[in-house]
């Protein structure tokens, strides 16, 4: 089957989840390469705003892409997505609903098969991982996790870009997150 049809129909589902088909609520797969050998996940919704890269002037999106750059990281090495590929929360949504938008990003991710998984946060390291994680000491360490895909947990973009426009360019988590993409970018050159 063609790769673009079970794109549709990934989409067609997840825009049929009970909690995620709200009033003006549009759903918005990912952005980048959709053969990308990383995939970051995160659940910060602006991370794009476009499945072409866009993002908004000052948001996480902008923050990470900058970051990517900096880190030679090309926009064809990458595909950015969230967990509920619209502006809900995951927390927000019903046990439900987060089980089947979990076992939509399972097929969102075997359609990219990635070689890297960029967790960015606690929360989607849990929900990728399917158990608690010590944050602290999992951070930026690369992870086995499905078949050959490996998982780096970092922090949240847009904690990260919060983080440094408080603290300035020293800031502890901004550049533990850029230190984290470095990782990643180390990891695809295996």
């Amino acid at each position: 089957m063609d790769k673009e049809i079970l794109w549709d129909e990934l989409k067609f589902e997840i825009g049929s989840i009970e909690g995620l088909n709200g009033k003006n609520k549009s759903i918005l797969l990912g952005s980048g390469n959709k053969e990308g050998k990383i995939l970051f996940i995160g659940e910060d919704t602006d991370l794009y705003i476009s499945e072409d890269l866009k993002v908004a002037n000052g948001s996480a999106g902008e923050f990470l892409l900058k970051l990517c750059d900096i880190v030679d990281i090309e926009p064809d090495d990458y595909y950015i997505t969230t967990l509920t590929k619209s502006s809900y929360k995951y927390r927000e949504l019903v046990e439900r609903e987060q089980n089947q938008l979990r076992e939509l990003l399972d097929m969102q991710i075997a359609l990219i098969n990635p070689k890297l998984i960029v967790a960015m946060g606690e929360d989607v390291g849990k929900v990728l991982l399917n158990r608690e994680v010590n944050f602290l000491r999992e951070r930026g360490k690369v992870q086995e996790w499905q078949g050959d895909i490996k998982l780096v947990l970092t922090y949240d973009a847009d904690f990260a870009k919060k983080s440094r426009d408080d603290g300035g360019r020293k800031s502890k988590v901004a550049l533990e997150f850029w230190n984290d993409l470095k990782t990643a970018k180390e990891e695809i050159k295996k």
